[in-house]
């Protein structure tokens, strides 16, 4: 079956979905409550989707609708574009991802339209233009990216897996019934594994958009995929997007359809940090800044795609430096 993945049915279809949902409340918890860094034009088409900051402190913003990416200097001070893709039909660019060298991935979702950029895996090297990495299968849908060595790790939210990308081709790291969406927030197609990220001792961590999950895969030793495991199933999980662990291995979750970002302790207790009441409008991504100063804050991108009210860039200090950036 075909999945008619078209930008003007996606972004219609996300809006209409997330619109099913309510808010949770909750009283903010975190360090220090949400600042607001940048403001964007939702009549510009500038809905903030995903996050990735390298290790000198620079942000790099992918901006979905726009097929954009933009850099934030490491003092937060000015904004440039890095690069423009050609979305065709497709959705845009949606996941990032940078290496402690300054190499950024992308994930373009297209439908390889006339004239349209490749749907796949996109590298732009420091100083260098964009220039494709991977093609991927269409049924695909490209959403997050972890590095995994020479690799990446990145999700596929129709197919609920993990792909191991390298240049040029691509294979399936784990694929489970944990990881496959429902279709309960009204894509008509399913979201499953999403946010992505690792924890210290190499378990990686996905949520699971329309189960509620968190799911944990182990790593062997050979780098290959351990047997996935329910982490944690929780309503206030339900619509999760992005997610970044700390160094005390807790997990922080964006959840993009009840305007929360949420701390899952490793001891599985779930705290809300943030809400609708504080700023937040649909978090998608939350990613730990880097440099001094910012190591324990934790940037929120509201991608405020169901309101087209206040897409924004937030940050918030939760006390816990995040995870280093490893290769």
């Amino acid at each position: 079956m075909t999945h008619d993945i078209t930008r003007r049915t996606a972004l219609k279809t996300l809006g209409v979905g997330l619109g099913t949902l309510g808010v949770v409340g909750g009283t903010a918890s975190a360090h220090a409550g949400p600042h607001t860094l940048f403001t964007y034009d939702p009549t510009a088409g500038e809905f903030p989707e995903n996050i990735a900051i390298d290790r000198r402190g620079r942000k790099y913003v992918s901006f979905t609708p726009l097929g954009e990416i933009r850099t934030i200097s490491p003092d937060n001070q000015t904004q440039s574009t890095l690069a423009t893709f050609d979305t065709g039909t497709g959705i845009g660019v949606i996941g990032v991802e940078v290496t402690p060298k300054g190499t950024l991935y992308a994930c373009l979702i297209t439908l390889n339209s006339a004239g349209s950029d490749t749907h796949g895996i996109w590298q732009i090297p420091r100083g260098e233009d964009p220039s494709l990495f991977a093609a991927l299968d269409p049924e695909t849908l490209p959403n997050d990216i972890l590095l995994d060595g020479h690799s990446l790790l990145v999700t596929d939210s129709i197919g609920g897996a993990v792909l191991r990308v390298s240049e040029g081709s691509v294979s399936e790291w784990v694929s489970d019934p944990l990881l496959e969406g429902t279709g309960a927030v009204g894509f008509g197609f399913p979201i499953g594994a999403n946010g992505i990220a690792r924890g210290s001792d190499g378990t990686v961590y996905v949520a699971n958009t329309e189960k509620g999950h968190i799911v944990a895969i182990p790593t062997n030793p050979d780098g290959s995929a351990g047997t996935p495991e329910l982490f944690v199933a929780d309503e206030r999980l339900f619509a999760s997007d992005g997610i970044a662990i700390d160094v005390h291995d807790n997990v922080y979750v964006g959840v993009i359809g009840q305007n929360t970002v949420v701390k899952v302790g490793h001891d599985r207790r779930i705290e809300t940090l943030a809400t609708a009441a504080d700023g937040l409008d649909n978090p998608s991504d939350v990613t730990f800044g880097t440099s001094r100063g910012e190591q324990k804050t934790l940037f929120i991108t509201n991608f405020a795609l169901l309101s087209m009210q206040s897409p924004s860039l937030m940050t918030l200090d939760v006390g816990t430096p995040g995870r280093p950036i490893h290769p």
